[in-house]
This record gives C-alpha cells, structure tokens and sequence, in this order.
C-alpha cells in the first residue's frame, strides 16, 4: 500500500524548501520530493555566481535562511535547513498525479506511489530550454548552460539573451575571453538592478560587447551571423551560450486537471489568494506563477503550509501594499481586492502578480479639473482609471474629450512609442489613478500574453484613430485592429519602393522614414521624411497606380500595416475619411510634381537623417561659413560649468554649411536614460533632459547615449578652472566622477551661452522638425 502525506511538496526549489521546512517544524508528515539535485536551479547554476536577495524591501519569513552570498553558500544554507528541521527529502521524478477521492496519486518514474491530501507545487518553469529557431542551432558549439565560466579561456563566446541568467554568464567569461552579448530589445527590464548596473559597466568599460535590438540569423562553424539594426553582421564565435529562457512543462501541470487562462505557452495558471488552483487542496507557488525571485518563492512556501493550517497569516509583501494603498480611505486589503476587479487589462494575472504590480506602482487621487498629464510632455509611465473618469483631449479639436472610465487605461502612446504625450490628459472627475514604472508593464507585457495583445489592441486602434481614420466607424475600426499586421523594420529598410505596385498602408508608430525619387540619371533623391504618427503608401491603393516614392527607414521602425482590401473596404465604409484621404492624396500629388529637388538639397537633406537629427527634440546647428573658429562657444560653455565644456566644436560631423558638433541632442526617445539606478536623469515636460544632482557616475548613459555627448567630469569645488574642455584628457580630482552634458544652461534666464557668445551668430539651437522644413523647402545649402 503507497505511503500517505499530509502534503507532498514536489520540487525542491525555494518555494519548495519554504513549504517542506515549515511542515516539517510544524511536525505535519510530508514528503519532499526532487528529481535531481536540492534546490536544482540553484545547483545550476555558474560555480561562485553571486545570488542576490531581491526585492530587497522584501521581508524574509521562513525557516531557510537567505541572503545575499555566493551560488555555494547559498546551497550550503539550503541544506543545513533541510538537515535541521527533518525535511523528509526523497530524489525521485514524479510523472503523472490523480486525484482519487479525497487524495492524490503520486507516481514516479522508478515505480514508487505516494498519497497526499495537499500537493505543493514547486517546480518553477524550468522545462526544455528555448532554442535559437535558425539554422545552425544544433551545432555542437551551441549550448544551453554554463557551469563553469573557468572551462573557458581565450575564446570568442557569444551570450544570447538579456536576463539575469544571461548577464550572470557574460560577466563570468569575460575576464579571460571575448565576450558578445546580444539583447534583443534595446534595455534590460528583467534583470535586477545589480545586474543590469554591472552589465552596464562592462560594456561603458569594452570589456563585453553588447549588440542591442539584436538576434542570430545563422549559425555556421567558428560564425555566427547577427539581425541588427544597421544590417547583418558576422561575428567570429567558437562557443554559443543561450540563455532565452525554457519551454514550461505544462503539459505535465494540465495533466494534474489545473487550467491556464489562455492557450500561449508563457502564460502562468492562476491561484488565489491562499495559492490554491483550481483543483483543490493542490497549491502552486514560485516561478509558475510568475514569481521566479528566490526570496519570493521562500516566502510563498512558508505562507501556503499556513494556508493549509488554517492559520491566519499576513503576506510577506503586505508593508509594501500598505505603503502604496495606505493613503486611501478604507481597508487596505479591501481597496487592493476593489483595484484587481476594476483593472480588466491584468486579469489574467495571478494575486501573488498583481500584488507584485501594485507594489510597483503609485496611487494617485486626482481632483476634477487636474492635468495627468499634457501634451507633449515626455513621460513615459502607464496609467489606469480605477474610479472616476479622465478626459482625452481629442488632436483635431481640444474642446472635445475622449472619456475613459474605471477599468480603461492610457499612456500606450508614450509607452510603446517613446515618443511625447500625443495628448493632454484631465481628470473629469474626482477618481483613482494608478501610475505604474514602464519598465514593469514592459515585464508583463513580455511574460502575459493578455497583456501584452490588450495594450497592442488599443494602442494600434488609438494610432489609427488619431492619424489617418478620426472618422472611422468604431466597431469597424476595432476589426481593422485585429486585421492589421506589426512590420518592423531596421535602418536602411525599404518599406516599399518606387514602381511596386501597392500592397499596404503602413503608419509609424515609432521611428521616422525617408521619402525619396529617382532624378532623371536615375538616382534617389531624398524629398522628405515623417516621424511617428504619420502615414504612408495611401496613394498607391487608391489610384491603382505603381508607387511613386521609396519609403526607407531611417531609424529602426515598427509601423502597422493594413492591407489594400482592407483599407479600401474602410474607405467605401467611411466617407468622411474617404473625403480626408482623397484630399491628402491630392495635395501630394501636387507635391510630387512640385517638390523635384536639386542634388545638393537632396544630400543635406539625407546627411541630417543619417545622423538620426529626425529623433532628436533640439540640435546644436553651426553654420560652417560663418565659423571663424574662435571657439568662444566651448570657453563660455566650460565657464558656466565649473570649466568644463559640454560641447565639442570640431567634433561631429559636416556636410556643406551645415555642421553638426558633438552637443546633447535632448532625444525624443533619450537611451541615456535607460537604466539610471538613482533615476538622476530627468525630461522635462519641454523635452529637455537633465542630469540631477543625484547622479552617483555609475557611466551608464555615457553606454547607451548613441552620439557621445555625456562625459564623466569631476567636480572643481575651486574656483575657475579651463583645463579640461570637451574630448580632451581631464585632470583627475579628488571626488567621485558625475556625469555631464548639455543642459539648455537652463539656470541662465538669457538661455544657452554658447549661441549668446558667438561673434557671427553661426551658431543657433534650433528644433528638427523646423530644420527639416527648412532643409525640405530651401533651393540651396547654405545657412543664414
């Protein structure tokens, strides 16, 4: 007859180890069982890997002690734990669980059977590891795991992917090999911030190399071939790390009868507030429910063997939500159940997630009247109505509102896009706001399909109601959502070109593309460009005739794209956008026969786009013939800020008059702020960015800051002092470095000093898009 359990903890992991431990001090018979090795993610791990104790706001409840140490103190505690309470651990697999009665049948692979009245599951998602999905992927020089970066020395080691486990194995190799870390994103939102601050560090310093927005195309012997943003690259590699996350074992977790709220593999089954799935008296904690951090999961353990009790018990996490809900009238505990019904968008999400998420978050009362935000502002968080009701203002008329009620959210635009506010924001009422991080609905959005296809859905619907169909039939346009296709683009992609015959619609949602014609010799010529929001290849579906431009991008690009049916279906539908487009396409015809443009005009105009100028907010502009090369604009600079120049004159790059020197560009999608620990780096609502006086010189936007304009300065408590101007080698002085760039000299009232100090007046701030216009309708090169 199989042996009986109270509870049978299966799979040892933290959560694992919390429950078992708890059950065995509270002297419950259980049974622990693990089919390899105690705390077998762990185990795994690189030999002397560094394991952080995160959140670190989070209290620890258990009897398995935990902090911060290396990969083998942290096992050594582990099973010191386990040894001292009397855990009863068995290393077995278990492959099928029944229920029968009130009890489960537990079978394992060697032929032993246990029963239990509860089931813990602990045994996170570590299933079959992601593979590459190219060709090459199967060659033996392509592995999945690391256990000992000192195995290797001297090689060219590729690392693919941009979480913890990732960054933990570039660091490991890159003290005695060449070390390439692709991210297929442009920022690492997953990983702990001590790892992504030393990620960081060791690609400011060389010492890995970091290829962003990045994937393998190909693998081939000694070679891999990478998708990045400026095109194919070969890189030489005699080793393939990939550490792209696993496949979960669901089918396993389903055969146990527990249900996932949708068919997409990443998805996480839900549990309530005591850990409960739907199959009762089987309780899952841990990384299958989205709470892979160590110290989350010991506590979850800890806390389900209480649940199973009955015992009353607080969740760990329970200071953190009193922090962020305590401001509200009422029970914390009620407003946190109220918020979850009213959020439709993170229904899907398991308590011990969303939980998590508020925590993350800020609560925000707002009164009728008040602004959320405007528009043009350049923030970036997302927000939800829980109750009351907010006020969009509409781009055509501001003195109408779209109005959004409890369970609607905004700020996808900015999100997704990177780009200003699209709109001002009011509140119609008194109501309930929550602000949430972007970097943790980015995080959600990449581990919960719901959320990520809902905020899609509205985005794309609000991105084609507010750029080409304001009129639209809305149930239709809803359809058109779910019709329309995501196509990315690199720079340098053509999303069509002169003489195809047209196919799709495309409108930009982030990036900006060139348009261009063949002259008469039969060479491109550069015409105009549009940023995001706009859009393009209308015409061609209308009219039937073959495309009378190239469309390329000029920055990576997402754009959404509608095909010709379609749109001309939404056309026949709708008249009044039908009239609009109809207009449109007239008045660029007209412009087409127009706007031929000469070849110097076309080349200034492709320069200033090759330098990314189309995303920048404002851009320090030198007229070159004016220019007497007095450089009164880096002494002025350097005097307003403690002697250090934040412009490089003879730096940058040229064409004809137009000079470009080495000076903040004050981006529209600023990649120096990514990754900043003490949030030092500011965008003003103007869209000015500014470092604070907060900044701990960590270098990390001098890393990711693309056009070299941030430098680490030291600070001159001293006086006045000229030694070091921009690009030169500084004097190092006593005290911490801080990081330094243009900053508008927005303490002077008179505005920046190095166009007041220029004798000719070669030198002005001026905005993009007005230079483009500029450079788009001027019939010469020269500036003045």
């Amino acid at each position: 007859m199989a042996e009986h359990f109270e509870i049978a903890v299966i799979g040892s992991g933290p959560g694992g180890l919390g429950a078992a431990t708890n059950a065995a001090k509270h002297g419950l018979s259980h049974v622990l069982i693990e089919k390899a090795e105690l705390a077998n993610t762990i185990y795994d791990y690189q030999l002397r890997k560094l394991v952080m104790a995160e959140p670190r706001r989070l209290p620890l409840r258990s009897h398995v002690p935990f902090e911060e140490g290396s990969r083998e103190e942290v096992l050594a505690g582990f099973q010191k734990a386990v040894e001292e309470t009397g855990v009863n651990y068995l290393k077995a697999e278990v492959n099928k669980v029944t229920r029968e009665g009130d009890t489960f049948l537990i079978g394992c692979t060697n032929g032993q059977q246990f029963t239990a009245k509860h089931i813990v599951l602990g045994i996170g998602t570590m299933g079959t590891p992601r593979k590459l999905g190219v060709p090459g992927e199967d060659l033996p020089h392509v592995a999945y795991t690391l256990a000992d970066p000192d195995a290797f020395n001297g090689m060219d080691i590729i690392v693919v992917g941009a979480g913890d486990s990732a960054i933990e194995n570039a660091l490991g190799l890159a003290d005695k090999n060449s070390v390439s870390l692709l991210n297929r994103s442009g920022e690492f939102p997953r990983a702990k911030d001590a790892n992504r601050a030393k990620i960081l560090e060791a690609i400011d310093s060389g010492k890995v190399r970091c290829f962003y927005n990045a994937a393998i195309a190909r693998v081939e012997p000694e070679r891999a071939f990478l998708s990045t943003p400026d095109g194919e690259v070969e890189v030489r590699c005699n080793h393939i790390i990939v550490r792209a996350g696993s496949i979960p074992p669901r089918k396993f977790v389903e055969g146990m009868g527990i249900k996932f709220p949708s068919s997409d593999l990443n998805s996480f089954p839900s549990v309530n507030d005591r850990y409960e799935s739907n199959v009762p008296n089987i309780f899952i904690i841990g990384g299958l429910i989205g709470y892979p951090l160590i110290k989350q999961a010991i506590n979850q353990g800890y806390e389900v063997v209480e649940h199973i009790l009955g015992n009353a018990v607080e969740p760990a996490d329970q200071v953190i939500i009193e922090e962020v809900l305590g401001h509200l009238p009422g029970d914390v505990n009620a407003n946190l159940e109220m918020i979850r019904k009213k959020l439709r968008l993170f229904s899907e999400l398991s308590k011990p997630q969303f939980r998590e998420l508020i925590g993350d978050s800020k609560v925000h009362v707002v009164e009728q009247g008040d602004v959320v935000f405007e528009k043009n502002d350049y923030t970036d968080t997302f927000w939800n109505v829980v109750t009351g009701s907010v006020g969009v203002e509409m781009p055509d008329d501001p003195n109408k509102m779209f109005k959004l009620g409890p369970g609607n959210f905004f700020g996808e635009m900015g999100l997704i896009s990177g780009r200003r506010r699209t709109a001002t924001v009011r509140a119609l009422e008194k109501s309930i706001l929550i602000e949430t991080k972007r970097n943790q609905i980015l995080k959600l959005m990449s581990s919960v399909p719901s959320v990520k296809d809902a905020v899609d859905q509205v985005f794309f619907l609000r991105a084609l109601k507010t750029s080409i169909f304001p009129d639209a039939d809305p149930i239709f346009l809803a359809e058109l959502t779910q019709r329309a296709e995501r196509a990315n683009f690199q720079k340098g992609d053509a999303l069509f070109a002169e003489g195809d015959q047209g196919d799709y619609l495309y409108i930009i949602l982030k990036g900006s593309v060139k348009i261009s014609r063949k002259n008469v010799d039969g060479v491109d010529v550069a015409q105009t460009y549009l940023a995001a929001g706009n859009y393009v290849g209308e015409m061609a579906l209308v009219t039937e005739e073959p495309r009378t431009a190239t469309v390329t991008a000029v920055v990576p690009c997402n754009t959404l794209r509608i095909a010709k049916e379609d749109f001309r279906d939404l056309l026949e539908r709708n008249p009044e956008t039908r009239e609009n487009v109809m207009r449109l396409i007239a008045e660029r015809q007209i412009e087409n026969i127009t706007s031929a443009r000469d070849a110097a005009s076309a080349q200034a105009l492709n320069f200033v786009l090759s330098e990314g100028v189309s995303d920048a907010d404002n851009v320090l502009l030198i007229n070159s013939d004016l220019c007497i090369g007095c450089d009164n604009c880096e002494k002025a600079c350097a005097a307003t800020h403690k002697g250090y120049s934040r412009l490089d004159r003879k730096g940058g790059k040229s064409f004809a008059a137009i000079q470009l020197p080495i000076s903040c560009r004050h981006c529209e999608n600023p990649l120096c702020m990514l990754d900043c620990p003490p949030d030092a780096l500011e965008r003003k609502a103007d869209g000015e960015v500014v470092i604070k006086e907060n900044c701990i010189g960590c270098g990390n936007c001098v890393t990711n800051c693309p056009y070299g304009v941030i430098q680490l300065v030291y600070d001159k408590p001293h006086g006045f002092d000229l030694l070091s101007l921009f690009g030169k080698k500084k004097k190092k002085e006593k005290g911490p470095a801080k990081a330094a760039k243009c900053d508008l000299c927005e303490k002077l009232e008179s505005g920046p000093a190095c166009v007041r100090s220029c004798p000719t007046g070669a030198l002005l701030r001026v905005n993009p898009t007005d230079m483009m216009r500029l450079l788009i309708n001027r019939e010469e090169t020269s500036i003045g």
